[in-house]
C-alpha cells in the first residue's frame, strides 16, 4: 500500500499532529488537494502539529508553512526535532519548537479512578468539557461547536452534533450517543470527520470504538434493529 504524502492523526483532545512524507512541495501540495476533495472539513482552520522527520530537512519550511495557509491549516509548531540543526531550521522559519510528541504522556501520572464526571445539560456551542481519568457522562446534546473528551468513555444520552473524543491518553475508552450527527469524532487517536462518517450509522444510537487502526460503529439498539 503506497504511504500517505501528508498524514494526519489526532493527539490530545482534537489536535492533529501532521507528518510529511515528501521533500517536493509540488507533491504535497497535490496530496492536500486530494484530502481537500475527500474530507473538505479537514481544512476548515484546522491547527496541527508538524512531526520532524529526517525529509523536513528537504522541505523550505517557511514555503510549506505558506502552502498549507492556503488550504486554512495552521501549524502550531514542530514536534519531535533531535539536534541542533533541525531546531536552527524550525526556528529560522518563525515556527515553534515543540517536544516530543510522546513527552505529554510520558510525565502524566499514573492513572488513577476518578468519579464519572456528570453534566446535567445541553454542552453549548464552544464549550470544552474534559474529564481526566474517568469517563464523562452527558445528559443532554452536544451542540455544533461543543467539544466533550474524556480519557475513559463519553456517553451522550442525547444528541452529538459537536466533537467527541474518547480514550485521550490511552488505548480504552468509546463514544455512546443516542444520535450521531459529530463534526468530529475520535477514540484512542483514530479519528474521523462528519464527511467520512458512515452513513448507515448517522442519526442513529451508535457506539464508536478503535479496532486496530480504525473506529468501528455498533447499534446500541440492535434487537430493535433486527
Amino acid at each position: 500500500m503506497a504511504q500517505d504524502i501528508v498524514e494526519f492523526r489526532t493527539g490530545q483532545f482534537s489536535s492533529i499532529f501532521m507528518t510529511i512524507h515528501s521533500p517536493s512541495l509540488t507533491v504535497i501540495k497535490r496530496a492536500l488537494n486530494k484530502k481537500l476533495k475527500s474530507s473538505p472539513a479537514i481544512f476548515q482552520h484546522t491547527s496541527v502539529i508538524l512531526q520532524f522527520t529526517p525529509t523536513l530537512e528537504k522541505v523550505n519550511l517557511v514555503a510549506l508553512k505558506t502552502l498549507f495557509e492556503t488550504f486554512n491549516v495552521h501549524i502550531i509548531g514542530v514536534s519531535d526535532w533531535a539536534n541542533h540543526l533541525q531546531k536552527e531550521l524550525i526556528m529560522t522559519s518563525g515556527l515553534a519548537l515543540l517536544g516530543k510528541s510522546g513527552e505529554l504522556t510520558d510525565i502524566l501520572p499514573e492513572p488513577r479512578c476518578l468519579p464519572v464526571k456528570i453534566i446535567h445539560q445541553h454542552v453549548a456551542s464552544k464549550q470544552v468539557i474534559y474529564a481526566k481519568n474517568s469517563d464523562l457522562i452527558i445528559h443532554g446534546n452536544v451542540e455544533p461547536g461543543a467539544e466533550v473528551a474524556a480519557d475513559g468513555n463519553v456517553h451522550i444520552y442525547g444528541k452529538l452534533l459537536g466533537r467527541a473524543m474518547a480514550g485521550v491518553n490511552n488505548n480504552v475508552g468509546s463514544i455512546y450517543t443516542q444520535y450521531l450527527d459529530a463534526e468530529f469524532i475520535a477514540v484512542s487517536s483514530r479519528f474521523l470527520y462528519k464527511d467520512n462518517i458512515p452513513d448507515d450509522y448517522r442519526q442513529q444510537a451508535v457506539r464508536v470504538f478503535a479496532d486496530k487502526d480504525k473506529l468501528r460503529f455498533d447499534f446500541l439498539l440492535k434487537d430493535e434493529r433486527s
